[in-house]
């Protein structure tokens, strides 16, 4: 690392502890992509309405809050907003119908949430089974997954969703092209499955067409979609049940990405990414091709499919991804982020994709961290949302359509 770059950041952490006391492309026609499916939860000033967690599909946003109903904004041409209509929103609409939400998901093209009843209720895009109430009806208001309860939270991904059971076991539907519902088999369900031979689950994510979940063990097993090395087991080769991923026996919480994924880990240590590292978004420093010109060859594949090391970046409290870049919230609520940046939600005011962790400007504050295909929200300790990046269905939540390459107040909630 060089002199410059360590000044900075030393120079961004001081500035985070001075101030912390004041206070994450044109979509397959499938619909997959991943988008964030575990954020950190935190209590923030705001009563009952207080945001308590924030979660980003692909051109989506939602916010869980403090009294269990949830507000949603941004893409909505398959019904993933909640509100009942089709109709894409720039400021938060309310998931109609619902109440006692206890935790939230989005992911491609649909939306999900657990119940204080430990039940699981999802809306939106429904082509592969991915609601989980038997149909593939597409549905703009939350129906009930079918025959599930005792469910602690919920992961998105493209075209599947997974669900945590008390029980420490993990039960997941959707589409099964590449066996990212953990079933040994490779046959889609529109109704829950359990993920076999998985046990002592505390957490579960969903990335494009691969699953994770984290161990009581400080572990984590991945299956499903495997060509970029995205379930971190040493091959390339699809996996159709949970594996372990190999050289990480200390992690504490696993996102997953379009084709990567990332753990926080403890012991000081700081975040580790495997999988598709095209656009750095393995945030191991790797030295990126050009962008590529008209004529040339096919870039090399950029991939890993072991653990990588996030570089310039110690413990970390919240870690998020996006489609193809990551995020994290490091010491005094500072905002770092590494990988994809085409609308610049890498939030460091340019276009082009970082292989190493870059500021979102002087951002401090921050508890947690989100993205979706292009653009990139935080929850603030302030209780405020603010989001960047790429809005052309309105995800920044900021009553227009305007893209922003700074952190954003989303308005309305």
């Amino acid at each position: 690392m060089s002199f410059h770059r360590a000044r900075t950041i030393i120079a961004v952490a001081l500035a985070a502890v001075a101030l912390g006391a004041t206070a994450a492309c044109t979509p397959p026609a499938d619909g997959g992509g991943g988008a964030t499916t575990t954020s950190t939860t935190t209590t923030v000033p705001g009563g009952s309405s207080a945001v308590t967690k924030v979660v980003s599909g692909r051109q989506h946003t939602c916010a869980l809050r403090a009294n269990g109903t949830v507000r949603c904004w941004g893409n909505n041409s398959f019904g993933q907003l909640g509100n009942g209509s089709f109709t894409s929103s720039s400021s938060p609409v309310s998931v109609v119908g619902l109440t006692g939400a206890t935790s939230l998901a989005a992911g491609g093209f649909h939306t999900c949430a657990t119940k204080s009843d430990t039940t699981v209720v999802c809306w939106g895009n429904n082509a592969d089974g991915q609601l989980g109430d038997g149909s593939w009806t597409s549905t703009s208001t939350p129906v009930t997954v079918y025959n599930l309860t005792g469910a602690t939270s919920v992961a998105v991904g493209g075209s599947h969703t997974c669900a945590l059971k008390s029980t420490g076991t993990v039960v997941c539907w959707g589409d099964n092209f590449s066996g990212q519902l953990g079933t040994g088999s490779t046959t889609s369900a529109a109704t829950p499955r359990s993920v076999a031979g998985l046990t002592g689950a505390t957490a579960v994510a969903a990335g494009d067409a691969h699953s994770c979940a984290l161990r009581s063990t400080g572990g984590v097993s991945c299956w499903g979609a495997n060509v970029n090395g995205q379930v971190g087991n040493g091959t390339f080769i699809t996996a159709t049940v949970a594996g372990a991923v190999v050289n990480l026996p200390n992690a504490t919480s696993v996102v997953a990405g379009g084709g990567f994924s990332c753990a926080t880990r403890s012991g000081g240590l700081g975040p580790v990414c495997w999988g598709e590292n095209l656009y750095g978004q393995l945030g191991n420093a790797q030295v990126l091709p050009p962008p590529p010109q008209e004529g040339d060859p096919p870039p090399p594949p950029l991939k890993e499919n072991t653990p990588q090391v996030v570089v310039d970046l110690a413990a970390v409290s919240s870690i998020g991804r996006g489609s193809d870049h990551a995020c994290a919230v490091a010491a005094g609520g500072s905002v770092w982020c590494w990988g994809r940046d085409e609308a610049s939600q890498l939030g460091d005011a340019g276009t082009d994709a970082s292989s190493s962790p870059v500021a979102v400007g002087a951002m401090v504050g921050a508890t947690a961290v989100t993205g979706g295909e292009a653009h990139t929200c935080v929850l603030r300790s302030t209780g405020a949302v603010q989001c960047w990046g790429a809005n052309t269905y309105g995800q920044l939540g900021t009553g227009n359509t305007n893209p922003s390459q700074v952190p954003t107040n989303v308005v309305g909630l």
